[in-house]
């Protein structure tokens, strides 16, 4: 039987690597603060507050992007890739899961 990699998918918390971020404060940000979701895990972020994260939903953040295009007085139009959510990495590995909890299956 093939042996799979237990934090090849997100099914929770347990077993991942925990992040401290603080999203930023955007004028699109309800006031209740920046909601997602990872594989039926919620989170519920406000701005300006340290949160901890579990690594999978960092990365998850840093894959949500948005296209902005316009166009330039020349008549060209030009587009760019930003972040739909950006934060600052207050510290990383704040808690690092154990062998044994990687194992059992996170």
């Amino acid at each position: 039987m093939a042996k799979t990699n237990s934090l090849q998918f997100f099914t929770g918390a347990k077993g991942h690597p925990v992040d401290k971020i603080i999203i930023n404060e955007s004028p699109d940000c309800p006031k209740e603060g920046r909601f997602f979701s990872l594989n039926g895990h919620a989170y519920n972020a406000p701005e300006g507050i340290e949160i901890e994260i579990p690594r999978p939903v960092r990365d998850m953040l840093d894959t949500r992007i948005e296209t902005q295009s316009r166009q330039a007085s020349d008549g060209k139009n030009y587009s760019k890739d930003i972040k739909r959510v950006t934060y600052r990495l207050i510290e990383e590995d704040i808690y690092r899961p154990k062998e044994s909890e990687v194992q059992a299956g996170a």
